[in-house]
């Protein structure tokens, strides 16, 4: 072989691989209808909406006039991403102030699929399971498509 072969050989096996177009980031912003929810509850598939905003969450059920609120932060970086959700508890006439209560949960976006896992006392969990003796609830969600 000719050194010219060689060294262009070279150049091409020491050459940096062609960088692989990164996923944009899933978007959580937007409105999500309850497809499944773990443990089994009575009357929440197809009929309660989350509407996510930047900061807000708008909880839609049927059943009731007014929406519930909270708010929540999200770290869509993380594996598995993390969510933090604060309800806004209203306290009666006179009485105490809401307590600070976090609801610490993992979150996972697949096109228009949503799973919300959380628990509703301790660590947040670890994987998308459900388990009713640990209060661990998971929530299936599709993205409700905007009408054109």
């Amino acid at each position: 072989m000719t050194p010219s072969i060689l060294l262009g050989l070279a150049l091409t096996v020491g050459a940096p691989a062609p960088k692989e177009t990164p996923k944009p980031t899933p978007k959580l912003e937007g409105d999500w209808v309850v497809e499944s929810f773990e443990p089994q509850e009575k009357g929440a598939q197809g009929t309660i909406t989350f509407t996510f905003t930047a900061d807000r969450i708008q909880i839609h059920e049927g059943r009731r006039e007014k929406p519930e609120g909270a708010g929540y932060t999200a770290d869509l970086t993380k594996k598995p991403a993390t969510i933090d959700i604060r309800p806004v508890l209203a306290g009666g006439p006179g009485g105490p102030p809401p307590p600070d209560i976090v609801v610490k949960g993992i979150l996972s976006i697949d096109g228009d699929t949503l799973k919300l896992c959380f628990t509703r006392d301790g660590d947040r969990p670890t994987e998308f399971k459900a388990d009713a003796d640990k209060r661990v609830v998971l929530i299936t969600f599709k993205r409700v498509k905007s009408e054109k």
